[in-house]
């Protein structure tokens, strides 16, 4: 790989290993999970709720509460690892080289504090502008996100949702950061309203060439958004691959059902239910860690856990069901280093 090769990463996640820690054990929340995220690519993360997306988006920004602890991993930011920054220096690299779209954005909002003031903290924490300054600044997020300018005034609980999501997504932008992560920044939002949230995002990156990752469980507005789609289970990915391939070539079982859970307006189809549950991520099962609601397991994938291996380019899957091209493959961790 060239030194212009590597350039080409804003974010590296190699080997991200997340535990929450309790008396009954360690609950593995992210294991061993590692990707790579292009400059001016948007990344989509995907899974069931519980497989570990948040805690994979929370780590990457250094905000794992107690009882939680990253126990192995890099996280490298134009090259530099951020896991071993202390607090001080890390609150320098966020808003300013990471920032974060909420899930929630009336949880995230202070409710007695106007929206100028919660943006002007943000820019002022780190940097020194004029009053006039802050406010031209202000303005004109409010504009680059679609708000009229009245909404400076407002309070959080005077916006409807789609307003207090722009209003998080301009907050995200404020210092120019090199990757922002969106964690299901529609979630809680109706249909019309979620179409305007994404297309926002979406101005967002084409006009600033910000790198993201969208969290989400919709594959629907994934297939529309992103460039490349990562899908994890019970803390591990699975598989990775652009968002073409993934949806009209998914290799995963568990890649396989998620699509198929896509509503159709062409015709009627008996929803798919996958039997069985996830296992005790306290203990994890030896092999493959899908392998109790699969309905391709086998013995080998009871006994031995396969590796992310690329099946076609840039196509990655952790599944046995294709061995004969193991041998002639390279693993995704292989690729991570190169790209690192």
């Amino acid at each position: 790989m060239s030194a212009v090769d590597r350039k080409q990463n804003a974010l590296v996640v190699d080997d991200l290993h997340v535990h929450y820690f309790s008396p009954r054990g360690s609950i593995i929340a992210a294991n061993g999970v590692s990707f790579s995220l292009r400059k001016g690519e948007i990344l989509g993360l995907v899974g069931e709720s519980g497989c570990g997306k948040t805690t994979v988006a929370m780590a990457i920004l250094r905000m794992i509460q107690p009882p939680g602890r990253i126990v192995h991993g890099q996280i490298r930011i134009d090259g530099q690892d951020i896991v071993g920054l202390s607090e001080r220096a890390m609150r320098k690299v966020r808003w300013q080289e990471l920032a974060l779209v909420p899930q929630g954005a009336m949880n995230s909002l202070n409710p007695v504090t106007r929206i100028r003031e919660q943006m002007g903290d943000a820019i002022t924490t780190h940097e020194a502008v004029s009053r006039e300054q802050l406010r031209e600044r202000i303005l004109k997020l409010m504009t680059d996100v679609g708000l009229p300018e009245r909404v400076i005034s407002m309070y959080p609980h005077e916006l409807s949702g789609g307003m207090k999501q722009r209003v998080c997504i301009a907050m995200s932008i404020a210092l120019n950061p090199k990757v922002i992560i969106a964690d299901e920044p529609t979630s809680a939002l109706d249909v019309v309203v979620q179409r305007v949230v994404a297309q926002t995002l979406l101005d967002v990156k084409e006009r600033l060439g910000v790198s993201m990752v969208l969290i989400g469980h919709d594959m629907g507005l994934q297939a529309q958004l992103v460039d490349r789609i990562a899908v994890m289970y019970a803390g591990n990915l699975v598989e990775v691959a652009p968002v073409i391939a993934a949806f009209e070539n998914p290799l995963h079982p568990y890649t396989q059902i998620l699509i198929e859970s896509i509503p159709s307006i062409k015709e009627r189809k008996p929803l798919k239910v996958t039997e069985g549950i996830t296992h005790d991520l306290r203990n994890p099962p030896p092999g493959c860690i899908f392998q109790f609601r699969c309905m391709w397991v086998e013995q080998k994938c009871r006994e031995s856990a396969p590796p992310m291996m690329e099946m076609a380019d840039n196509h990655f899957v952790a599944c046995w069901q294709y061995p004969e091209r193991y041998e002639s493959t390279k693993t995704q961790s292989d690729l991570t280093l190169e790209n690192s």
